[in-house]
């Protein structure tokens, strides 16, 4: 009889308390994929994604491996806690905050860094099964093998995630792929890739890539692209990229020509000064044309903005709803720059006192449910004050997601403007959440 492995991908609780469960897929669909392909074919699995199933605490599994997601993170420990109490060995991993390894540590028998391939999993399930499990395991990051999507089988799904590369060629000061990567970046075989996108097409059409930075070298993405057309995937995909792309008409067209209908880039800010301090090479005097040119391939814009780097002010609220309006940016997500531990910024900040951080203790007790207020600055800006920043935040989160605005962006007479409307809606429906347990 062959061991097994129970592999549960925990889902998150909303603000009242409960499980988010779905409908239509749209969380997150890579973790479980990219583990279960991973086990040895000598261990039978059984797979849970607690978004749309009930977790079986009744398995007869020798080992519980728990895909948790910072999101929330306690609920992966209350899952992992009730594990342990049915004597099971309990395995936590994947790349987390310090809280969360802190937390996850107290309830699990071992975490996981990065990602397994099969050879670290076998190792891992080995060990296991001698009882001779270690604390911890520095996996790297080993994806260059075809992921498992049969667990989605005859579910309702929007759409599924997957990987082409990881990593960034950038080293922005802000970002958490540079405490994991700085600057270093691999990429999966295409033939992976389309085999992957052949198992994806038996389930939706509709994919996002999530590579930091699908165009961090040219020759690749073309190879890929090629690639889809000759195969006639048939897939309509989105990607990030950075914002020079819009410079490549040649690749925007063949990404169009892919599939490719939704970019997403880090703008981040509209002041030089603000991309200089944290060590990204773009130019924001560039953004309106780059831009421009992107949306006239036929592929729509989706573009992050931080607010509260250094030389923002009260102006920046009004600059960057102004930049939006005149662009048609079909979708603006707009954020408060949270600094992320062991980054450079952070460690800036944190020498120059400015940050406000709770430490785990208070975030134990705080116990945050996803879908509270992420309107809170942590750390004291330089140019404005943080009672400003937030109010500032929630201010232009209300304009930009107003139905007059949401429709002036994206009524366009093509198919895929609907899927953005959607996602603008779903922007709309988590301000108003905001804003009612502002309220409360």
């Amino acid at each position: 009889m062959k061991r097994k492995v129970y592999i549960v991908q925990t889902s998150f609780r909303c603000m009242d308390g409960k499980i988010a469960k779905g409908g239509f897929l749209g969380y997150n669909t890579l973790n479980l994929p990219i583990l279960s392909a991973a086990v040895p074919l000598t261990w039978e699995k059984e797979c849970c994604f607690e978004y749309n199933d009930a977790i079986n605490y009744d398995t007869n599994a020798d080992v519980i491996f728990i895909i948790g997601t910072t999101i929330d993170i306690k609920n992966g420990c209350n899952v992992a806690q009730r594990f342990k109490e049915k004597g099971k060995v309990v395995i936590h991993g994947g790349y987390q905050d310090s809280f969360s390894l802190l937390l996850m540590k107290k309830v699990c028998d071992s975490v996981y860094h990065g990602i397994p391939g099969p050879q670290q999993m076998k190792e891992i399930l080995d060990d296991a099964e001698k009882g001779q499990l270690r604390h911890e395991y520095h996996c790297g990051i080993n994806i260059d093998f075809p992921f498992d999507y049969s667990f989605f089988e005859g579910r309702k799904i929007h759409h599924i995630e997957l990987y082409s590369s990881i990593g960034c060629k950038f080293k922005c000061d802000y970002c958490y792929h540079q405490i994991s990567f700085d600057g270093i970046y691999r990429f999966r075989s295409i033939e992976n890739v389309i085999t992957d996108l052949k198992s994806i097409k038996k389930l939706t059409k509709y994919v996002g890539f999530r590579d930091p930075n699908i165009y961090n070298e040219r020759d690749r993405l073309i190879k890929l692209c090629h690639q889809l057309i000759e195969e006639k995937i048939g897939i309509r995909w989105a990607a990030q990229c950075p914002v020079f792309i819009g410079k490549d008409k040649e690749v925007l067209a063949l990404m169009h020509q892919a599939g490719c209908r939704l970019i997403f880039l880090g703008l981040e800010s509209l002041n030089q000064k603000n991309l200089q301090s944290v060590n990204k090479p773009f130019n924001v005097a560039d953004y309106r044309h780059l831009v421009s040119t992107i949306q006239e391939t036929g592929i729509m814009v989706a573009a992050y903005f931080m607010l509260g780097l250094d030389y923002d002010s009260i102006n920046t609220f009004d600059e960057i709803f102004s930049f939006v309006r005149e662009t048609k940016i079909e979708l603006p997500i707009v954020n408060l720059f949270t600094p992320i531990p062991g980054t450079r910024v952070y460690n800036r900040l944190k020498a120059e006192e400015r940050l406000d951080y709770p430490n785990l203790e208070t975030f134990e007790k705080r116990d945050p449910l996803y879908g509270q207020p992420c309107n809170c600055s942590y750390h004291t800006p330089k140019n404005i004050s943080r009672e400003d920043l937030e109010k500032g935040y929630m201010e232009l989160f209300h304009k930009l997601t107003s139905y007059p605005e949401i429709f002036r962006r994206t009524l366009k007479f093509n198919r895929n403007a609907f899927k953005v409307l959607v996602l603008n809606l779903n922007l709309r429906k988590e301000r108003l959440k905001m804003e009612t347990q502002i309220r409360v």
